[in-house]
C-alpha cells in the first residue's frame, strides 16, 4: 500500500514499512544572472550565480559549488547518524572533498554531459575514534550517502579515506 503523509514538511511516500521516498522540490527564477532558487516548503531561498569571467555577476556560488557542498553536508550528516547507530562517540568530523567534472557537454563540445563526473576524492578525519572505527564509519557513510551514490552511478571513480584524528 502506498500512502502519503507530512514528515517535517516534506512529502513522503511509504512503499513498505522499510522503504521511504521523500519528494524534494525547488523552483528557479532568473532573467540573466543571478538565479534565485526557492526550496518548496522552506522559509528561505538561495542564489546561484557564476563568476564574472563566465558571464555571471559573482554574487553567489555556481550550481557545482552547491552540489559539492551538498555532498559534503550529506557525508557529514550521515556520519553523525551512522556513528550514533554504531555507538561511536565521534567528537569532531572534518571532511574535505573534491569532484572532478568534465565540462565538455556543458560547454557544447560534446552532445551531452553523460559520464561528466570523473572522480570524487573524500578525506575525512574523525576525532574520538580509533583507525578501525573511522574506517568502518566511512565505509557505511559512503554506502549510504545518496549524493555519493548518484556520483558512483554516474561512473565517477570514488576515492574515500576516513582516518582517526
Amino acid at each position: 500500500m502506498t500512502r502519503r503523509h507530512d514528515h517535517n514538511k516534506k512529502a513522503t511516500i511509504n512503499l513498505t514499512e522499510n522503504t521511504h521516498i521523500e519528494l524534494f522540490q525547488a523552483t528557479a527564477r532568473g532573467s540573466g544572472w543571478p538565479t534565485a532558487v526557492a526550496i518548496t516548503d522552506a522559509d528561505w531561498t538561495f542564489q546561484v550565480d557564476e563568476p564574472e569571467d563566465d558571464g555571471g555577476s559573482n554574487s553567489g556560488p555556481n550550481p557545482m559549488h552547491h552540489f559539492v557542498a551538498s555532498l559534503a553536508g550529506c557525508q557529514n550528516e550521515q556520519a553523525q547518524v551512522v556513528a550514533e547507530e554504531l555507538g561511536f562517540e565521534a567528537k569532531k568530523i572534518d571532511i574535505t572533498l573534491e569532484v572532478a567534472l568534465n565540462l565538455d557537454g556543458f560547454m557544447g563540445a560534446a552532445d551531452n554531459s553523460e559520464g561528466c563526473f570523473q572522480r570524487v576524492r573524500i578525506d575525512a578525519a574523525v576525532a574520538g575514534l580509533n583507525a578501525e572505527q573511522a574506517s568502518q564509519l566511512g565505509a557505511r557513510v559512503d554506502a549510504r550517502c545518496p549524493i555519493l551514490s548518484l556520483l558512483r552511478s554516474g561512473g565517477a571513480e570514488i576515492e574515500s579515506h576516513w582516518t582517526a584524528n
